[in-house]
């Protein structure tokens, strides 16, 4: 496979995340950020990441991708998985899809809060201090990530027509693609850099390791769509004719 990263995701999105990642880097070099700070802000990234795709499941019309074949069950019934029977051109929000929605609310919320309480209590775990957490900035990259991501669901998933060609339950499972993945390393290197008495280069090398990481994942989840929109083009172009079946 050879892509760039112009041809699957717009420049303007990959810009504004890299600015997202940069807001934690100035706040441990400039601002003394803390290593429980750190978390606290990935923590939260990590929500807007599951909020942001609750709107992608209810417009996603796609099929075709291996989404319809998953199966759910919630509060003991079967729900169904597969994309809207009439799919419309335009952006549009399909109640059929609601369900799917709501199992993956219930779903990643339960994996977003355990992450959270792990995150708060980080203290009892680590070695050497881990700080405070200065709410206003982290709040400000907060801000940040919900820009950068809410950026990118406009210009490539409303902009660049995505929601054609991914099904509901295949867009249920894209985030754990991009997240559990991410923060694991990111859990990891907590405990790494924890265990060194969290100096600010242990914490610097941490950020740019997370940045690279999510640039890494962004452009794996677009190259995805790039191809899926490929492979719908290709299924709908009518072959061409063979001039020998032409009549005259």
């Amino acid at each position: 496979m050879s892509w760039s990263p112009r041809s699957v995701s717009s420049p303007f999105a990959l810009a504004a995340l890299v600015a997202a990642n940069a807001v934690p880097l100035v706040g441990v070099v400039w601002f003394d950020w803390s290593l429980k700070a750190l978390l606290v802000a990935y923590w939260l990234e990590s929500g807007v990441v599951g909020l942001l795709n609750v709107p992608k499941i209810l417009a996603a019309s796609g099929s075709g991708d291996g989404g319809a074949t998953i199966t759910a069950s919630i509060n003991g019934q079967q729900v169904d998985l597969s994309p809207p029977e009439e799919p419309r051109d335009e952006f549009h929000v399909y109640a059929s899809n609601v369900p799917i929605a709501g199992f993956f609310a219930m779903h990643y919320g339960i994996f977003w809060v355990v992450h959270g309480v792990f995150v708060w209590t980080f203290d009892a775990f680590a070695v050497g201090d881990v700080g405070g957490v200065p709410l206003l900035p982290v709040g400000i990259a907060a801000g940040a990530t919900l820009l950068s991501h809410g950026g990118s669901f406009v210009v490539n998933f409303v902009g660049r027509e995505e929601y054609r060609t991914i099904s509901p339950g295949k867009q249920m499972s894209e985030p754990y693609r991009r997240v559990i993945v991410l923060h694991l390393t990111i859990i990891l290197g907590a405990f790494l850099v924890a265990s060194s008495g969290a100096p600010a280069a242990a914490l610097v090398v941490m950020v740019v390791v997370k940045t690279v990481l999510d640039v890494a994942a962004h452009l794996r989840e677009h190259a995805r769509a790039t191809q899926r929109a490929k492979k719908r083009e290709r299924d709908e172009t009518p072959p061409e004719l063979d001039a020998r079946d032409v009549s005259t």
